[in-house]
């Protein structure tokens, strides 16, 4: 899948929990992994995970009692997506302007520059 809808926070929510774990999840194991940060309310989570499906995000299967869910998109595709978004929509597809906005917030350290220059060098092959 190339191009995918956005994902509500809700959703992006539940999908992250579930690419964590890197394997086939029931509902409960879901409910119980999203409740280490807020409580959730089954209902609401089937529901949640049924609009997942709907949007091929998830598939799922049933054994006995139990409905389990797999992943149809990884994370590295949707973040890929996401993040070319996010540079186009709100620095002009500039990555410049977007480290340095969130420089000047204080958003980013000293060290994290010269990780993020680090790794610029190692892909690109530069020396210094």
């Amino acid at each position: 899948m190339n191009e995918f809808t956005r994902l509500p926070d809700t959703e992006l929510e539940i999908m992250k929990v579930i690419w964590e774990e890197g394997r086939t999840l029931s509902t409960s194991e879901i409910k119980n992994l999203l409740e280490r940060s807020r409580p959730w309310n089954v209902s609401a989570l089937q529901t949640l995970l049924n609009r997942l499906i709907s949007r091929g995000f998830l598939e799922s299967h049933k054994e006995g009692k139990n409905r389990f869910y797999r992943p149809l998109v990884e994370e590295k595709d949707y973040l890929a997506v996401e993040n070319r978004l996010f540079l186009e929509k709100m620095n002009n597809r500039s990555l410049t302007k977007l480290v340095a906005s969130l420089y000047e917030s204080r958003s980013v350290s000293e060290e994290d520059l010269d990780e993020l220059a680090a790794f610029i060098r190692e892909k690109t092959g530069g020396g210094q």
